[in-house]
């Protein structure tokens, strides 16, 4: 794993150097294509063992970690990558038939979305995205088109977030330190982990429920009567109110799932690690 800056350092180097556009190369060699550029970066970083990267929908798909809709420019972090996308139909660049429902890298989480373009957040105030398109790398200003974000899982992204109040005194018989707690809501979706322990926070990341998140402090602030918790997920640092969190997470809840496919149902015991499925007439319980 790199720092985030040598993995910058990396893109900048191939934006310097200006390759062509060409499917299918990294930079080493005066040609680039998109998912090539941060493949290319963290290749000329000293990262081995990179594989599911050379192609952006299978990246998506298989690779980037936390992968969410931009809602707002100030979701994105430095070393962040950012995706288009475009209709699994578009007549210059249609979904290949591998990612179509019934294809063999077909993954229900994402269903048909087809995801043709990849750049990387180099600057945040100013917004920086650096990326490469032909007929060479360039850089936007401006969210445009860029649809999702997320983290490659070799950059250790995080963002610093200042302690709300002192550290407290060492007790004479501490409690046991929590180090995971699992991400819950009953109304299931997303659960926000904000940069500070407030909703007021306009900086925030959507956590999927059934995530497993590590505890850095529970209960450690309080807001509006909220009491929060601060955790890491993905590599950031952040907080979360501690009722969308269980800390005993040998025990969630039942959830019934009605008309759930072999397929659909090997996908969510592979997205969500350590959940259990039972078959049942109708359906399945997860």
């Amino acid at each position: 794993m790199i720092t985030v800056e040598r993995f910058i350092e990396g893109i900048e180097s191939i934006y310097r150097e200006k390759p062509e556009y060409k499917t299918g190369h990294d930079g080493s060699d005066g040609f680039c294509d998109c998912i090539g550029m941060p493949r290319g970066a963290l290749k000329r970083e000293g990262v081995t063992g990179i594989t599911n990267m050379n192609g952006t929908n299978t990246a998506a798909r298989k690779t980037i970690v936390g992968l969410a809709k931009i809602e707002s420019s100030s979701q994105l972090c430095l070393g962040d990558v950012v995706l288009k996308v475009r209709d699994t139909d578009d007549p210059d660049m249609p979904l290949p038939d591998k990612f179509r429902k019934g294809g063999s890298d077909y993954d229900p989480t994402w269903g048909e979305t087809n995801f043709t373009h990849i750049g990387t957040v180099t600057g945040v105030d100013p917004l920086e995205i650096t990326h490469m398109t032909s007929p060479t790398a360039k850089k936007d200003t401006k969210i445009g088109n860029w649809v999702y974000f997320g983290v490659l899982p070799w950059v250790a992204s995080d963002v610093p977030v200042p302690d709300p109040q002192p550290e407290p005194e060492p007790g004479p018989d501490p409690e046991p330190a929590i180090q995971t707690a699992t991400v819950m809501a009953p109304t299931g979706g997303t659960v926000k982990m904000r940069a500070k322990p407030t909703t007021s926070c306009s900086l925030y990341w959507d956590v999927p429920v059934f995530s497993i998140v590590d505890v850095l402090e529970k209960d450690c602030a309080f807001s509006s009567g909220e009491n929060w918790s601060k955790i890491q997920w993905t590599g950031r640092t952040g907080f979360m109110m501690s009722k969308f969190l269980n800390f005993n997470t040998t025990i969630l809840w039942t959830v019934h799932i009605p008309h759930l496919t072999e397929d659909q149902a090997r996908a969510l015991l592979a997205r969500y690690p350590g959940s259990w499925m039972i078959s049942e007439e109708g359906g399945a319980v997860l």
